[in-house]
């Protein structure tokens, strides 16, 4: 059971969701009706809000600071992918980190709310756009490569910003790379399939607000009453650990006709891509060369940027991902995506062949010498084994002495 920090009858806090994405807009839309219900509740206008959310990343952001001018004891919590690079942009402003955490995210909107309602009524310093740069001369644009079209909100919130890491290894990688699949639903659905397999018996993913039930007969199969819109914002919220549960069946529940039957294999790929948002499973290494075993079903899944390209490449060839995304020149939170869903949906291919043996070079063979009265003839049986060498003095003798060219010319002037 989730315990609350506010218990019932407390007032909530009025949150406004002033400039964020409409996947964002959806996960915090279900945290509030499940688990939020004593402590958050969703304004309807900004002026009802004791706090506003605001995206950094979204274009636009310079009009919803424009509005929060006028209403200094309206508190305001940013996020961002990056926050150390809107820092100078907002001083003195609460930035969070992206996926946010909604396990502390109330709490700390409720103190942002208390802040801003202590603060005298003066208003903020206006925020001051920079001035546009010079406009540059037209230069031709070389074609983009193929998937470089979808940079659009839903991209960038399903894929993430993420650097690209070094090339090779040796330096310590950013924390932000990896994420804990135990903190998502996509650890609980990838054991509930485990177990089944392992037991031959049906599971059930409780806890949720809708069962996600898991056979391994005649076929693995996993059925759930969630939509794609309901079921991506699930698979991007960070859980608490008592949310979900795993319990064992010995048949399904009886179906309400609403259902929908997916292949484990294709519902592990959508969820684990939802939950990576570009980033790695922990445990995971970037520089270890991998194989797909097969494509995946390309009518059925989430195909992120670039993802028709990289299981091209990859199912042909054995790579780690940071080298495909060289190969590919691409960024490499695509390739990273690819990985995780690959990786939870048993596609990928760990076992390396090993590296075959080069040949040695063949020993150098040595002419006999023109001299006939050097030459030595040796009558030995044929063998399958190699001759031994000639010992090096013979080896080194390739013409004859001076003393045998004298007595030869003697011999033809006689």
């Amino acid at each position: 059971m989730i315990r609350h920090s506010n218990p019932p009858g407390q007032p909530l806090t009025a949150l406004y969701l002033l400039h964020v994405g409409s996947m964002d807009a959806r996960l915090i839309g279900l945290s509030t009706e499940r688990h939020w219900k004593h402590q958050v509740k969703l304004a309807s206008a900004l002026n009802e809000a004791e706090v506003v959310l605001v995206d950094c990343d979204r274009p636009g952001i310079e009009a919803a600071v424009e509005q929060l001018a006028s209403r200094p004891r309206t508190g305001v919590v940013y996020y961002a992918f990056h926050p150390k690079d809107h820092a100078q942009r907002f001083p003195n402003r609460l930035i969070l980190g992206k996926p946010l955490n909604l396990e502390a995210l109330p709490a700390i909107l409720a103190k942002a709310a208390a802040d801003a309602a202590r603060m005298i009524a003066t208003p903020p310093p206006r925020f001051v756009a920079p001035p546009p740069p010079p406009p540059a001369a037209p230069e031709e644009k070389t074609p983009a490569s193929l998937g470089h079209g979808l940079q659009t909100e839903d991209e960038r919130d399903l894929c993430g910003a993420m650097d690209d890491i070094p090339a090779t290894p040796g330096q310590p990688l950013p924390d932000r790379l990896f994420f804990n699949p135990d903190e998502y639903i996509i650890g609980h659905i990838h054991r509930a399939v485990e177990q089944a397999a392992n037991t031959g018996r049906p599971h059930l993913v409780a806890g949720l607000p809708r069962l996600i039930g898991v056979r391994a007969t005649p076929v693995p199969a996993c059925i759930t009453d969630f939509r794609d819109n309901q079921l991506r914002p699930l698979s991007m919220t960070q859980l608490p650990l008592t949310t979900a549960r795993i319990v064992s069946a010995s048949t399904l529940p009886q179906t309400s006709g609403n259902e929908i039957v997916h292949s484990s294999e294709d519902l592990l790929w959508n969820v684990a891509a939802w939950a990576a948002r570009g980033r790695l499973p922990a445990g995971a290494d970037p520089y270890r060369p991998v194989r797909l075993r097969a494509w995946p079903n390309c009518t059925k899944v989430f195909m992120s940027p670039h993802a028709m390209r990289i299981a091209a490449l990859w199912t042909r060839t054995w790579a780690s991902p940071v080298d495909i995304a060289a190969r590919l020149g691409i960024a490499q939170r695509y390739v990273f995506s690819v990985y995780s869903s690959a990786r939870f949906a048993g596609l990928i291919d760990f076992a390396a062949p090993p590296k075959p043996i080069v040949p040695a070079a063949p020993a150098r063979q040595f002419s006999a010498p023109e001299d006939p009265t050097l030459q030595i003839v040796t009558t030995a049986p044929a063998t399958d084994k190699a001759p031994p060498p000639a010992p090096e003095a013979k080896q080194t003798q390739q013409r004859p002495s001076i003393l045998s060219r004298i007595l030869r010319k003697l011999l033809n002037a006689v």
